[in-house]
């Protein structure tokens, strides 16, 4: 990239900039998903009935979910989507998996 042209240098960078409203808004997501993780924490620590804690942990993995889809955003970078796909199936079999521990007090027949 050093062959290029100050000036079509200057151009390329520009363009991959973020703009400060989404920079903003997306540091502002981030707040709100980071408390709304908190939340789930608690949920999950002291949840009076193993209801509770599998809703929070459930939330709690969608959470992950978005700070992560969030970061990649803001880092202007994509190599943590493989992650968001892993962690979306491992939640969500996760959720399944206690859904039936639940219900029927075992997971597997």
């Amino acid at each position: 990239m050093t062959n290029l042209l100050p000036s079509t240098l200057a151009l390329v960078e520009s363009a991959s900039a973020l703009s400060p409203f989404l920079h903003t808004v997306a540091v502002g997501c981030l707040v709100v998903l980071f408390v709304t993780a908190g939340m789930c924490l608690y949920r999950l620590m002291l949840g009076p009935t193993p209801a509770d804690r599998a809703v929070a942990f459930d939330g709690l993995s969608t959470v992950f979910i978005g700070i992560i889809c969030l970061l990649c955003i803001l880092w202007r970078s994509d190599y943590y989507f493989d992650a968001v796909w892993i962690l979306t199936l491992v939640g969500y079999l996760g959720s399944v998996a206690i859904a039936k521990y639940l219900e029927k007090g075992r997971v597997i027949r």
